[in-house]
């Protein structure tokens, strides 16, 4: 089944949306008392889509918000891990200088060679014992 719509540029749509809709006062409900205007009016009549709806903000100062949230977000998370390296950095340092068991190293180095070693050298004599 072929559609018989023909496919139309963006640009030559009608703009329904580049309006604010109609708001016509009912004569069933009264008006309202209207505060003098301090400022100039947020939406600019051009050929963006008004967007309704959002009462507190903007689309645009949502997503101005959560990206300021999002880099708070990032800029604490480096800095804590800069934190956690330099205290990685001064915990290491602090444990080689003063509670690392050196002279143990020392002693668990010398076992280990000398048992090493010692097998060595009964593999090296029992390889020459049968002839290889």
């Amino acid at each position: 089944m072929e559609s018989s719509a023909a496919l139309v540029p963006f640009s030559q749509l009608p703009s329904f949306f580049s309006q604010k809709p109609n708001n016509r006062i009912s004569k069933a409900h009264p008006t309202w008392p209207s505060k003098p205007r301090t400022s100039l009016p947020t939406h600019t009549h051009c050929q963006k889509m008004y967007v309704p709806g959002f009462g507190e903000a903007s689309p645009e100062a949502k997503a101005a918000n959560n990206l300021h949230s999002f880099f708070t977000y990032i800029a604490v998370r480096i800095v804590t891990a800069q934190l956690e390296g330099v205290t990685f950095v001064y915990v290491r340092s602090a444990y080689c200088k003063n509670d690392f068991e050196w002279d143990n190293l020392k002693r668990l180095a010398c076992k280990m060679v000398d048992e090493s070693n010692k097998r060595f050298m009964r593999d090296y004599v029992g390889n020459k014992s049968c002839g290889q």
